[in-house]
């Protein structure tokens, strides 16, 4: 029998499993309670991944040798495997009562502690495995896992990198010193760990997976796009993969390739709310308003109070013109969260309620003080602002904060309308109720047929007037104003490049007058060097706000811009203005049409299809020359 066991713990100890395991069963055999012959045929089994097996094999070695502390651990193990992780977690216990200085109890009490999120004790448990065996790399790399859970990421940095010092070439460990790096802000190095780890071993899914992650922070979406797919190739249902690519893709205009991986990531995890989100996004992207309405639908029965689902939703419902469902929708543009990601409408406004004041929602004003604040950017003011003198027609008086640089021009029309205009930052009246700017709609129960479109609504102050009078030049030439990028925002798709402009810098007979604010230091140059340099003016320095840039616009025969300020500028003091947009264009200039009932003098001119920026050149040109 004795002899059996001994043949049999050779062959295990040599890796010939079915050999050892005859041995042990023949030990058994002959002697039903040999302890040994239980314990390692039920590691045996336990290497075989049939755990039920194994504990119950070794669970009786321990019922028969219960003060045995490697019986401890192994039936813990087996525990473990099963699920049953606090059942190991007692195992583990007893076996480091019975050997407090036993290093793998402590490190497998660790990974016990860990699978639960237990990282506190995960720390203890692995600070003393490294104490009690320094040289072991494993442990010193889960040390730093469970740092790393908790936010301690100088710690965690320096226990991988003690792993690495012992085992170099650890692949986990490379990979694991990238996301602390990166939980730090140093993707640089970032990006090194995890080229390292994947160096070591090439099919290292996380690794691919959090390089490209990276790679996709950083705006380095190309080679984010080749990592995802590095990733999908070893893991094709790899959810999360799938949904980086489509957001990757997604960052360099490829919606309708977007839209693949993200319906494979959401066929895969139906309840994966942020891709919903994302989803939705690309179908707006590509004009698939129904179907992007279809996928935040989803999203917000996955998570009802994800608002930036709620605030995508809104705006595909506006892009159609359905303000009914729209409007109340837009509200939560105004919660902080809803700048999550995919989100494809410019940032959300943070307004911050003067003083705590109630909200006006359109009720009669009899008398009361209402705050009225600007939101977002100069744009989104100067569209808006025509709402103002509506509400102060209802009675009661109003105050108005706008940003600083707009106080001169709306000044003016405030006035006219009996209203107090503040700029921001400025100390704020008393007052009873508080709304704000692009709220207004909805409070006044506003319809895309009923849009109040008179204009001019805004109108350069007379001594602005008096400062630009002849400052132009004659009117031997055509005057057009023109602005070809706005502020840049991640994902901006409104700005187009310079040189894009030539066909209209050649139409005879025109001086074109740059009413952009911020031009670069290659775009003056480039201006300086152009071959018709004589007929492209630039204002540099002589533009010190809002009413200076109206005074110029009043003195010109049109303007052509994108979707910025400027076209905003344009339209509320009633001039001629060709809009340059975007295929998937903001909400508020709507879809297939080139009209806005916002600016009766505008025309929209639409890319065709995503990028297609010289087709829309090459429109406006064509109607200028008939100009």
């Amino acid at each position: 029998m004795e002899q059996d066991f001994v043949r049999a713990y050779a062959a295990h100890r040599d890796g010939r499993l079915d050999d050892a395991e005859r041995g042990y069963r023949a030990t058994l055999a002959a002697d039903p309670v040999h302890v040994d012959a239980l314990h390692l045929l039920g590691v045996l089994r336990h290497q075989r991944g049939q755990h039920a097996e194994a504990a119950d094999l070794v669970r009786r070695a321990v019922d028969l040798r219960p003060d045995d502390a490697a019986l401890q651990l192994n039936l813990g193990n087996a525990l473990k495997a099963l699920g049953e992780i606090e059942g190991a977690i007692e195992r583990f216990r007893n076996a480091l009562t019975l050997a407090p200085t036993f290093p793998l109890a402590h490190y497998n009490l660790g990974n016990a502690y860990a699978s639960l999120g237990r990282h506190e004790d995960a720390m203890f448990s692995f600070g003393h495995a490294v104490r009690l065996q320094p040289g072991d790399a494993s442990a010193h790399n889960n040390l730093g896992n469970a740092f790393h859970a908790l936010g301690r990421y100088d710690e965690a940095i320096d226990s991988f990198r003690r792993a690495l010092k012992i085992r170099p070439g650890h692949a986990g460990a490379h990979n694991n010193l990238g996301m602390s790096l990166n939980a730090l802000g140093d993707t640089a190095d970032a990006l090194v760990q995890f080229r390292a780890a994947l160096a070591a071993q090439p099919r290292f899914v996380a690794a691919h997976f959090n390089l490209a992650n990276t790679l996709d922070a950083t705006g380095q979406h190309h080679e984010a796009v080749a990592s995802f797919e590095a990733a999908l190739a070893l893991q094709p249902r790899f959810a999360p993969a799938l949904f980086g690519l489509g957001n990757a893709l997604a960052a360099l205009g490829r919606h309708d390739e977007a839209v693949v991986p993200l319906e494979r990531t959401v066929g895969i995890d139906p309840k994966f709310a942020l891709a919903w989100l994302a989803l939705g996004t690309a179908h707006h992207a590509l004009g698939n308003h129904e179907a992007a309405v279809r996928a935040f639908d989803e999203a917000l029965r996955v998570r009802p109070e994800l608002a930036a689902a709620h605030l995508n939703r809104a705006i595909a419902w506006l892009t159609t013109g359905d303000f009914r469902r729209g409007l109340p929708e837009y509200e939560w543009r105004l919660d902080p969260s809803a700048c999550e990601p995919a989100q494809f409408d410019a940032p959300p406004a943070h307004v911050a309620p003067p003083m705590a004041l109630p909200r006006w929602r359109g009720e009669p004003l009899d008398g009361r003080t209402l705050f009225v604040e600007a939101e977002q950017g100069f744009g989104d003011t100067l569209q808006f602002v025509r709402f103002v003198p509506l509400v102060a027609a209802r009675g009661g008086r109003v105050v108005l904060e706008v940003q600083p640089q707009l106080v001169p021009l709306i000044a003016p029309a405030a006035k006219a309308a009996q209203i107090t205009l503040i700029a921001q930052g400025a100390q704020r009246p008393a007052a009873d109720l508080h709304c704000p700017l692009l709220s207004l709609p909805l409070a006044l129960g506003t319809t895309f047929d009923d849009l109040p479109a008179r204009t001019p609504y805004l109108s350069a102050p007379a001594p602005y007037l008096r400062k630009w009078r002849g400052s132009l030049g004659g009117q031997e030439k055509r005057k057009i104003g023109i602005a070809w990028a706005g502020r840049i925002q991640k994902h901006e798709n409104r700005s187009l490049p310079l040189h894009a402009l030539e066909p209209l810098f050649a139409l005879e007979g025109i001086d074109w007058i740059v009413l952009q604010p911020q031009l670069s230091d290659a775009e003056r140059t480039a201006l300086d060097a152009h071959p018709y340099a004589r007929s492209i003016h630039r204002l540099d320095g002589k533009i010190a706000d809002f009413a200076d840039t109206a005074a110029v616009i009043e003195r010109l025969d049109a303007v052509v811009s994108v979707d910025t300020s400027i076209a905003h500028l344009a339209g509320a003091l009633g001039a001629k203005l060709w809009l340059m947009l975007p295929f998937a264009a903001d909400w508020r200039w709507f879809t297939g049409t080139d009209e806005s009932p916002w600016y009766p003098r505008a025309r929209l001119v639409r890319q065709p299809r995503p990028g297609a920026w010289a087709e829309v050149v090459v429109a406006v040109a064509n109607d200028l020359r008939y100009l």
